[in-house]
């Protein structure tokens, strides 16, 4: 059931995608510094949606790493402490009286 209403809503979004490039061929001249480049309207809009997707997922990705990292280091410091709990419990109690 999931997976039909996954397909229904890609199946939408392209729909109107390939309604908004019909409908949208006029030209658009991008200047550079270098060059200038002219190409339809709609196409420039998929390459500006996949170039801030793109920087979008690196963004995500670098805060995943630095939060598996953080993760990797507190597992180890627990299973330290955890080693060291059990080091301690094992030796005998030494009564000073």
């Amino acid at each position: 059931m999931r997976r039909a209403i996954i397909i229904a809503i890609f199946v939408i979004i392209f729909s109107i995608g390939a309604a908004f490039s019909a409908i949208n061929l006029n030209p658009v001249v991008i200047n550079y510094y270098v060059d200038s480049v002219s190409t339809p309207l709609s196409i420039m809009v998929i390459i500006s949606m996949v170039t801030g997707i793109i920087i979008g997922a690196i963004a995500i990705y670098t805060s995943t790493l630095r939060l598996r990292y953080e993760n990797n280091r507190l597992h180890k410091k627990l299973s330290l402490s955890e080693q060291e709990v059990n080091s301690l419990r094992i030796l005998p109690i030494k009564d000073s009286h």
